[in-house]
């Protein structure tokens, strides 16, 4: 018959206390509505990070206050280009349309970039064939 080892059984004690402690996942930022969800199932490019900034850093050749926008797809073979549309609410929301084009400039990425608005947008709305299919609530502030 086997003895149980003091030094195992505490660390699987500990083990198992660490594990009940364990911090749920953080629940989802961007919430998908139905309106989206079908809005997605109708657009062949998948967004799978999207991040907003604006630059308040000067460098050659650049302005100090550049709102920057990048698009990371799920396929990195993805073909797509970016338009502002005119929906775009100054000082609102930032809504930009994503279309297929035969070859992009850089496959399964878009980026986008412009001079801070005044006032400045406070979100970013991603939209393929007419329907929003992701968006971004917050645009940080780099310095």
């Amino acid at each position: 018959m086997l003895k149980p080892v003091p030094a195992l059984a505490a660390l699987a004690s500990l083990g198992l206390a660490l594990a009940s402690c364990a911090a749920p996942p953080a629940p989802s930022t961007r919430p998908i509505t139905t309106g989206q969800a079908l809005a997605q199932s109708a657009c062949p490019h998948r967004i799978v990070e999207a991040n907003a900034w604006v630059n308040h850093m000067p460098g050659p050749g650049r302005a100090a206050r550049d709102l920057q926008v990048e698009v990371r797809f799920a396929d990195a073979s993805d073909q797509a280009i970016i338009f502002k549309s005119a929906a775009t609410q100054p000082g609102d929301t930032l809504v930009l349309e994503i279309r297929t084009v035969k070859q992009a400039q850089i496959p399964g990425r878009i980026d986008w970039r412009e001079p801070v608005s005044d006032p400045p947008f406070k979100r970013v709305s991603f939209f393929c064939r007419g329907a929003e299919i992701f968006a971004l609530n917050e645009i940080l502030k780099v310095y």
